[in-house]
């Protein structure tokens, strides 16, 4: 989501002191200064020596999919280059805000790290008495890809292009199914604001996930369905499914020969999916930034690039600013379209 938005004011806290005589002055402020310094001890050494023992890669979504996937090839790079195993536990369930939660909850000493996925920053729009914040609760570590939304539809539709589905669509409103992953996905969303943008009158039924939503496409339940790649790309090279066109701005490196949406007739609809690292605020920063490091580095092999590729994403590299900034804007972002196109939790 592009749209940009002023980041955040931070909470500025101060607190009264009475006024005391300089020398005692002096003195508590050297007692304060040397007290600060101590505390900042444990942390040094505990970055210095970090990690000492297996850290845990939590991703809030069940086994198979795309940010499980993409988390195990992560994780076993990353274990090599810590040398320490990186475990992924799954934990799904509620949106993928169980796992969040978690994390947020955790202790910030970089043992515990979360596998975010666009759901951490829809969560916000959907939920508004989430117990957890994506800007305030968690340390932006490094993107990991971006995973292009494909717009697919049942091969019994007559359409092979954008023009041809918004024209079948339109002779015949109310009578097609979208099928959802989820009601707090970005893939639903990217689907309700095609249909807006478009002008389209059609059923929007949710899921439990990809895998479930995709099953009634192939039986037919569903006509039309705007997925991750990693979920459908299978069933389209198998003829199952058809693939019309991806929601990112350009062509994607996945699947190069489908067009966007944008050249196809709805100019400007740009959209995609994506994943990243964080982990709970207050983490030290020594242990963030050899993450990154590291992360960043892994991305960039060939070999992961190409596995990536195999399930349909792209590597993707931001530092912590960045992904931070990234961050600020996406929530904003997506929540002006949740409250633009009327989306809701059923």
């Amino acid at each position: 989501m592009a749209q940009q938005h002023a980041p955040l004011g931070e909470v500025n806290r101060s607190t009264r002191r009475r006024r005391a005589p300089p020398r005692r002055g002096f003195v508590l402020a050297a007692a304060i200064a040397g007290g600060a310094a101590a505390g900042l001890l444990p942390i040094a050494a505990q970055a210095a020596e970090w990690p000492e023992r297996p850290v845990r890669l939590v991703v809030a979504f069940p086994p198979g999919g795309s940010t499980d996937m993409a988390a195990r090839v992560l994780a076993e790079k990353l274990g090599d280059a810590l040398k320490q195993p990186v475990i992924v536990d799954n934990k799904p369930g509620a949106s993928g805000n169980i796992g969040a939660e978690l994390v947020a909850r955790a202790q910030p000493d970089g043992y515990t790290l979360l596998m975010a996925a666009t759901s951490f920053a829809t969560s916000p729009a959907f939920f508004p008495n989430l117990s957890w914040s994506p800007t305030r609760d968690f340390a932006p570590v490094s993107m990991v890809a971006s995973v292009p939304i494909i717009v697919a539809v049942n091969p019994d539709v007559p359409a092979n292009s954008i023009s041809e589905l918004i024209e079948h669509a339109r002779k015949n409103p109310g009578k097609l199914n979208m099928a959802s992953p989820g009601a707090a996905t970005l893939t639903r969303l990217s689907g309700e604001m095609f249909k807006l943008q478009a002008g389209l009158d059609w059923t929007t039924v949710h899921y439990k996930g990809g895998v479930p939503a995709v099953q009634d496409m192939l039986s037919g339940v569903a006509q039309v369905m705007f997925a991750n790649a990693s979920d459908v790309m299978a069933y389209v090279k198998a003829g199952r499914l058809r693939a019309l066109a991806v929601t990112t701005a350009q062509r994607s490196e996945v699947v190069p020969e489908l067009p966007t949406v944008a050249e196809s007739g709805l100019p400007g609809f740009d959209v995609s999916t994506w994943q990243a690292v964080v982990a709970p605020a207050g983490t030290p920063q020594p242990i963030v930034r050899r993450l990154h490091k590291e992360i960043a580095r892994i991305m960039a092999l060939p070999e992961v690039k190409a596995k990536f590729q195999s399930f349909g994403t792209d590597v993707a590299f931001a530092d912590p600013e960045e992904l931070g900034q990234f961050l600020q804007r996406e929530v904003s972002a997506i929540d002006a379209v949740v409250k633009k196109v009327g989306a809701k939790i059923d």
